[in-house]
């Protein structure tokens, strides 16, 4: 059986900035590395792993990263190098780039979803089910 979830498939990262839930950004964020993202974001972000934006979280501006899951709140234009998972909770409202999206029941989305290849992806649709991919798992 093919691992398709982001949380089962992607690496651990050895450096991952956390912006906590009581943290309000407005400017831009360009980095390497991961992003937890609790708090709220107005801007653009550009980074080459994983944007995580967590049930608490909140963006609103460009978003470009590697991989991102969306458990929180995204509004704007959002693109992915590689895939989008849309959790139960997340809520985006925009314009999706991507090359695979897997969207969770009761996922909310208003917008337009493309490949870079300009073909309409076809999205894996599923039920979370276990307690433990809610939120990204911890760094060692």
């Amino acid at each position: 059986m093919q691992k398709r979830r982001i949380a089962d498939t992607v690496p651990e990262p050895v450096v991952k900035t956390i912006i906590t839930l009581s943290t309000v950004i407005t400017g831009e964020i360009h980095g390497q590395g991961d992003i937890n993202l609790e708090g709220q974001l107005t801007g653009n972000i550009e980074i080459g792993g994983l944007l995580f934006v967590g049930q608490a979280g909140s963006f609103k501006g460009e978003a470009t990263a590697e991989n991102m899951v969306i458990a929180g709140r995204a509004e704007g234009q959002i693109k992915a190098t590689a895939k989008i998972e849309i959790r139960s909770s997340g809520h985006i409202q925009g314009n999706v780039f991507c090359q695979q999206i897997a969207i969770a029941e009761g996922a909310f989305l208003e917008g337009t979803i493309k490949t870079k290849k300009g073909k309409p992806p076809t999205p894996d649709y599923f039920s979370e089910k276990r307690k433990d991919m809610l939120t990204l798992p911890e760094t060692k």
